[in-house]
């Protein structure tokens, strides 16, 4: 795993859970291609309620996100990116997953809160806790590359 200083298909954000046992410290996202053109027809909708203030967001099944903690041993650099910002774009090999540490909780329920200012947070459950681990905050706007204003076909 390396740090880019390019958008690259992984992005590492920091995360936490409201677990009293176990610990959630940063998540990372898999953006691919189809990733992003999901994210877009999300945005769509986001704009034709924006101005229905009875939705605050549209909640998505989604997985395209997993969760992490911290560790000494496998990567420890994670944590000083993370100090020093919200998110970071990493290079990183399918191996490198096997080696970063998952919570305890078995994690179930994904989904990804789309704001309607299109940020967004991805959300997470323990099977049989119902504990929430979520992310911060990032905006899908930044992510999928978006230079011009969304039209939207009648």
């Amino acid at each position: 795993m390396k740090r880019s200083d390019i958008s690259t298909e992984y992005l590492l954000v920091k995360a936490k859970t409201n677990s009293e046992w176990d610990a959630c410290d940063f998540a990372i996202i898999n953006i691919t291609g189809e990733w992003k053109q999901i994210q877009k027809k999300r945005l769509e909708v986001i704009k034709i309620i924006e101005t229905d203030e009875d939705i605050k967001s549209l909640n998505y099944f989604d997985t395209h996100v997993e969760f992490f903690r911290f560790s000494k041993v496998y990567y420890p650099v994670v944590e000083e990116w993370l100090s020093e910002r919200n998110r970071v774009f990493i290079e990183l090999e399918k191996e490198d997953l096997k080696e970063l540490k998952q919570p305890k909780n078995s994690l179930c329920h994904y989904q990804i809160q789309v704001s309607k200012d299109g940020n967004a947070i991805y959300k997470a459950y323990g099977k049989h806790t119902e504990e929430e681990f979520r992310t911060v905050e990032f905006s899908l706007w930044e992510l999928i590359d978006f230079n011009t204003h969304l039209v939207i076909n009648p």
